[in-house]
């Protein structure tokens, strides 16, 4: 029995090594620390805002809602950061699909409301260094952030978006579903 759990160990290790490093970019310098998300946000917005690459079915609507309005500002937003590598693998491609397909059959109110804001991001891109730093994103990634009064709380769905998105989809978009209901509540 304990030669198994070692070997069950060993197994789940080497798979977390795999898809931690799948995606990788070893061309990528090293995270830069900080606790202060306002400040990076603000500095970071720009840039990020000039060089978002977005899925067409989104790209209208995200131009229109970079402001939360009036009417949602008691409400809770949220942020989905899709992060990639110039040289992206089928399971990246995959989560980034859907997400989409997620956010198209579920959340069109929201994005049209501005409450769901995407943004998909090459790290490699010198206009998303900052952006990436704070999430530690130097691969592929997907993180869903809520911002409810100023506070924001992030949820890593990387590791569930290697382990479904690819082979089992609708596991994948049932997680995110979740996960972003959540986050749309006060």
């Amino acid at each position: 029995m304990k030669k198994f759990n070692k070997i069950a160990t060993f197994s789940a290790a080497i798979v977390m090594l795999f898809f931690t490093t799948a995606c990788y970019n070893s061309s990528n310098q090293n995270s830069k620390n900080t606790n202060d998300s306002t400040t990076i946000t603000k500095d970071s917005s720009k840039s990020v805002q000039q060089e978002i690459k977005e899925d067409t079915t989104l790209k209208s609507e995200s131009q229109t809602t970079n402001k939360v309005s009036a009417n949602n500002s008691a409400k809770s937003t949220v942020l989905i950061y899709n992060f990639y590598i110039t040289n992206r693998c089928v399971s990246c491609i995959a989560i980034e699909d859907a997400t989409t397909k997620t956010l198209n059959t579920y959340f069109t109110k929201e994005l049209k409301q501005g409450r769901i804001k995407r943004q998909i991001l090459n790290v490699d891109d010198d206009a998303n260094k900052t952006i990436s730093e704070k999430y530690q994103a130097f691969g592929s990634g997907l993180f869903v952030t809520r911002v409810y009064k100023g506070k924001e709380t992030t949820t890593d769905l990387t590791g569930d978006g290697f382990k479904y998105a690819k082979n089992k989809e609708e596991k994948f978009i049932g997680i995110l579903k979740e996960t972003l209901d959540n986050a749309l509540k006060q």
